[in-house]
């Protein structure tokens, strides 16, 4: 493999300068863990560079997403202007974070769970984060400004897929991965619009990530009645029909339709990275409460798929337009 030291550096960079907005008189904490600290440090040292008093604290890795950190951490979290959570499991849905933020801190969370080093550093290096990531603020806020009022939005691919949703007054979010406010949290890599429907009906074709299940290699066929799968049929539904009889209907909820706007991410298997991808939709199973939604359970899958067309209260639009029409991406 290449050496991707340069454009690490270079991401590293991106995600202090472009995207936190850091600036060389603010205090910034970096937490990481003993696994993704291939990414924690280059991060630390991009905030040195910066010129920011920078803290570095490294952790043992949590179990479970939405654990909390060492009290150490806590403790750092609410005492700092900027934070960045580069770990392998996220600690967004934390209080640890929540409280951060109530605090006046602003940060961003990078959790990413592969065990494939290799491909977590390229995907880092060369991904999303080399967006242009004013340019595609400014995307997003063209596809925003289109997504107001909207009453319904139906997903159809040439695999089968076959799904509408309604919105009610649901509010769509946009996931620029910029912040310069206190109290602003983001991912990283950004790059997504995103709402909690109000209901849902039809079939949905994941064919590309699933969840924790990295790449299908069987597309896995969902159908939905009413804002509820009511059945699920090939790539890993015997697994995620486990799930369903574990945590009951709530886990059968479509609690996210997104769109993927970011030019530079690609499919690679790192659900983080994946559900930025342009050109695609993901609908998401389980918990949304964190962005409009009534459905609380502790579980939620996003799958993506692939190669979609969108019509809007029944008029097409080309994703592809939005997202690299009006684009200056970096090279």
């Amino acid at each position: 493999m290449k050496d991707i030291g340069p454009d690490l550096r270079k991401s590293a960079t991106a995600a202090i300068r472009d995207c936190l907005n850091v600036s060389s008189d603010e205090r910034v904490l970096v937490v990481t863990d003993t696994v993704r600290k291939d990414i924690g440090v280059p991060i630390y040292q991009a905030a040195l560079e910066r010129g920011c008093d920078a803290l570095l604290m490294e952790m043992k890795p949590r179990v479970r997403s939405g654990e909390e950190p060492p009290r150490a951490v806590e403790h750092a979290l609410i005492h700092t202007d900027v934070f960045i959570l580069v770990t392998t499991v996220s600690l967004s849905h934390t209080q640890a974070r929540k409280e951060a933020c109530k605090a006046g801190a602003r940060g961003a969370s990078i959790p990413i769970q592969s065990n494939d080093q290799d491909l977590v550093l390229r995907t880092f290096a060369r991904g999303g984060m080399t967006a242009d990531y004013p340019a595609m603020s400014k995307s997003i806020g063209r596809m925003m400004d289109r997504l107001k009022h909207i009453h319904e939005a139906r997903v159809t691919t040439a695999k089968g897929t076959d799904i509408t949703f309604t919105f009610e007054h649901r509010r769509w979010h946009a996931d620029t991965g910029i912040v310069s406010k206190p109290g602003e949290f983001t991912n990283l890599p950004g790059g997504e619009v995103f709402v909690a429907p109000f209901s849902a009906e039809g079939t949905a074709v994941i064919d590309g990530t699933f969840g924790d299940f990295g790449i299908l290699d069987e597309p896995l066929k969902l159908t939905v009645k009413d804002g509820y799968v009511t059945s699920a049929e090939g790539g890993h539904a015997r697994e995620l029909n486990k799930v369903f009889d574990h945590l009951g209907r709530n886990s059968r909820n479509i609690a996210e339709l997104g769109i993927g706007m970011n030019p530079k991410a690609r499919l690679c298997g790192i659900l983080l990275e994946d559900e930025k991808v342009g050109n695609t939709v993901h609908v998401a199973l389980g918990d949304n409460t964190g962005f409009g939604g009534e459905v609380s359970v502790p579980f939620h899958f996003d799958g993506i798929i692939k190669e979609p067309k969108l019509f809007l209260d029944g008029e097409e639009i080309d994703l592809k337009d939005y997202v690299f029409g009006a684009m200056k991406t970096t090279a």
